[in-house]
């Protein structure tokens, strides 16, 4: 992978450039973990993905960093007509070895976040799902690798802390230290953030504001200017693996599904204790 310039800014080479002045309200960030076959509900199998980018491309998309939004929305750059962000959480190998050559192929930008106590190990952190395979995470020259192809590294705690259920101190620790190792160790400042399966408390969302420049919940819907930077919802592609599904995506019809399925996940999340 060589780095570029379109590779940076999310734009691929040949495509039609932003149009000056114009800067999009409305973007999707999509949410992607490990490019594997299991099947989990942390999988997108590696065809998938590859099909998921060419539609993508095909429709007019194009990947971004969530730096680069975050930079648009505040004056300070352009983005590409249909920008897409392009987010995946935990740092999996699997990301370098069979998502890297696609997004750069097709001139995509991205952001990766990383869990920094655990590179180059693997994702057995205390509470992960049984059901979730255990596989390698991106050593330090494999993270730098990848930054050096244009690809954004966010932080994603030190040891993927559920931050709601740490101390207020502690929880800002697992914010700074990982901001801190991951720039220390990539030589890249690291300005952006990731919730561990989306939790976070009053006093977590306002460390994180102190940190970092933007952060990703798990809201399911599309970002808007208009949100809270600290918060941006995302729209989890475990709800569009299947290739027909995923072609819906920006469509009407994606919308109302999407809407449902936002619905289903918020009635569960009542019903549980």
């Amino acid at each position: 992978m060589t780095r570029d310039r379109d590779a940076q800014g999310g734009g691929a080479p040949g495509r039609r450039g932003p149009d000056p002045g114009v800067v999009p309200s409305v973007v999707p960030i999509l949410t992607y973990h490990s490019l594997d076959d299991s099947g989990s509900v942390l999988s997108v199998s590696p065809e998938q993905f590859a099909a998921h980018m060419a539609s993508l491309a095909a429709r007019g998309f194009t990947g971004v960093r969530l730096d680069a939004l975050i930079d648009a929305w505040a004056g300070r750059g352009q983005l590409p007509q249909r920008p897409v962000v392009l987010t995946f959480d935990d740092g999996f190998t699997n990301l370098l070895t069979y998502g890297a050559p696609v997004l750069s192929d097709l001139g995509f930008g991205a952001t990766v976040y990383v869990v920094s106590g655990r590179v180059g190990q693997d994702n057995a952190w205390p509470g992960q799902d049984p059901a979730v395979p255990i596989m390698p995470l991106m050593t330090w020259d494999e993270l730098a690798e990848l930054s050096s192809a244009g690809i954004e590294v966010g932080s994603h705690t030190t040891c993927h802390a559920r931050l709601d259920q740490i101390s207020d101190a502690e929880a800002r620790t697992e914010l700074s230290d990982s901001k801190a190792t991951l720039q220390d160790k990539l030589g890249l400042p690291v300005r952006t953030f990731a919730y561990p399966c989306g939790d976070f408390s009053p006093a977590v969302v306002e460390a994180v504001r102190d940190l970092y420049d933007g952060a990703c919940s798990v809201r399911l819907g599309t970002a808007r200017k208009t949100d809270d930077l600290c918060l941006l919802p995302r729209l989890d592609v475990y709800y569009l693996r299947e290739p027909a599904l995923f072609n819906l995506l920006g469509t009407r019809r994606g919308n109302a599904y999407l809407a449902l399925r936002g619905l289903g996940r918020k009635v569960r999340s009542l019903l549980l204790p």
